[in-house]
């Protein structure tokens, strides 16, 4: 039987904690940061909890639906 396989743009995108809960990140701090400022830049750094309703379907992009 083949490996089971991870959706890569999800483990670029969210992360499932210790207790279940999905992460995502917020956009817009890879590159073109010039033009703004350090505490916002800082703010992007940050994870948030996404919507309950969302996390079924976002634990299914991992391998044996990572609970």
């Amino acid at each position: 039987m083949p490996k089971q396989k991870t959706k890569k743009a999800a483990v670029r995108r969210i992360k499932v904690t210790a207790t279940g809960k999905v992460m995502a990140f917020k956009s817009g701090k890879r590159h073109q940061n010039t033009g703004k400022s350090g505490k916002e830049i800082a703010n992007k750094g940050t994870g948030f909890v996404l919507a309950k309703s969302e996390w079924a379907r976002m634990k299914l992009m991992f391998p044996g639906g990572r609970n």
